[in-house]
């Protein structure tokens, strides 16, 4: 797991190194942020030499050494950011959405679990603004651990008292709850070839499969993805394998050896349907009219099931022109030709959703007989949301 720690400036920030050294004696990778007050109490030497990572403390100190995506890119490579401690200051500008500071920054713009460790004068953490931006936070999904009653640094005792090095670290494995799953998926379009230029594809991105993959990973789980022709963004994981292919036969072959031993498999690659009986030598040369008989390519989605084993988990993807009971009757027929447990329906006549779009809506089916709908969302926001409707 890849961790961001946030370090607020409050006497608790001395824990914090503790709370370093469990995480990096349990094997998980992590990359400190300080504020300017966190350096009154404890020095980044001190974070650089337990994490073996850099420390960052500010976007401006060193700026032409920095890439132009720094104030990112932590970010975008954390699993999870924790903040221990938190102070009342940092909690009030989280929760307003300032990113006045490097770990406001990357706490804006981070799209991973969210878990604050609280600790501040009991008087500061009952009074009403604290807890109205609390309740703004846990709104929007964050988690809290702590803070605790006891003796506060002030001399004074009660609730503010952040929560043991421990305990943030339980709390923090507690997000990852596929951590022992493994799950296979394929994304993107296949190439069916005509000759040795030219072939028959479909439009799809492979933005659902790569934001399942990443999802998946994200919440602990082991991830195999096998995808065919995307952009290069779109066949990179920050955890994961990924396996890139070109055909559905090379598809059907990549996922074979892994069947074994994953728990789950989600199919939202879009197989080409037809092939050519045999691919022509060389190029078509343009002359008259051309006329190509094709045949019924592998359906990798109906192969793998047919080597399902019991408890296996396995999720398809349709792709429909329409809503209506037509398409929704295709999909009940789908699922069970197929004996998937679930089967995600999303509309192609819509330009908003589904292929080359940032969101997607879906119709949600079970094997059981159950349909509802999910509402328009960002791919990656449906990824989890489809997982946590399989595992939790």
């Amino acid at each position: 797991m890849k961790v961001i720690l946030g370090v607020t400036g409050g006497i608790a920030a001395y824990k914090s190194c503790e709370l370093v050294r469990l995480f990096k004696k349990a094997g998980h990778e992590v990359r400190v942020v300080m504020t300017a007050g966190a350096e009154r109490f404890v020095g980044p030497l001190t974070f650089h030499s337990l994490s073996g990572e850099p420390v960052l403390r500010s976007l401006h100190e060193g700026a032409y050494d920095l890439s132009a995506t720094a104030h990112i890119d932590l970010a975008q490579w954390g699993d999870i950011l924790i903040v221990a401690p938190a102070t009342a200051n940092f909690l009030a500008k989280f929760a307003g959405g300032l990113a006045d500071d490097a770990l406001l920054t990357e706490a804006l713009a981070f799209q991973g679990p969210i878990l604050l460790a609280p600790a501040m004068n009991t008087r500061m953490w009952e009074a009403q603004v604290t807890q109205e931006n609390l309740a703004r936070l846990q709104a929007r999904g964050v988690r809290l651990v702590g803070p605790v009653a006891g003796d506060l640094a002030c001399g004074e005792t009660g609730a503010g008292k952040m929560s043991e090095p421990a305990e943030i670290f339980a709390a923090a494995l507690a997000d990852r709850p596929l951590a022992g799953k493994k799950i296979l998926v394929t994304s993107g379009p296949t190439r069916a070839y005509i000759d040795k230029v030219r072939f028959l594809t479909n439009r799809s991105s492979g933005r659902m499969g790569h934001s399942l993959a990443e999802a998946a990973a994200r919440l602990g789980a082991e991830v195999v993805l096998v995808t065919g022709p995307v952009e290069p963004r779109f066949a990179k994981l920050a955890q994961g394998k990924v396996i890139e292919v070109e055909t559905g036969d090379e598809m059907l072959a990549a996922c074979l050896p892994h069947l074994p031993t994953v728990d789950a498999v989600f199919a939202t690659a879009a197989v080409a349907d037809f092939q050519m009986p045999e691919i022509l030598e060389g190029k078509l040369r343009r002359e008259g009219k051309l006329s190509l008989e094709l045949e019924a390519s592998v359906d990798v989605l109906g192969e793998l099931a047919k080597q399902k084993r019991p408890g296996q988990v396995f999720f398809g993807f349709a792709a429909e022109a329409g809503e209506g009971e037509a398409e929704f009757a295709k999909a009940r027929e789908k699922i069970a030709r197929k004996k998937l447990d679930y089967l995600a329906l999303n509309n192609i006549s819509r330009k908003d959703i589904g292929f080359d779009a940032l969101d997607n809506e879906v119709y949600l089916f079970q094997a059981s007989g159950d349909m509802r709908k999910l509402a328009k969302t960002a791919k990656s926001g449906l990824a989890e949301a489809l997982l946590r409707e399989v595992f939790l």
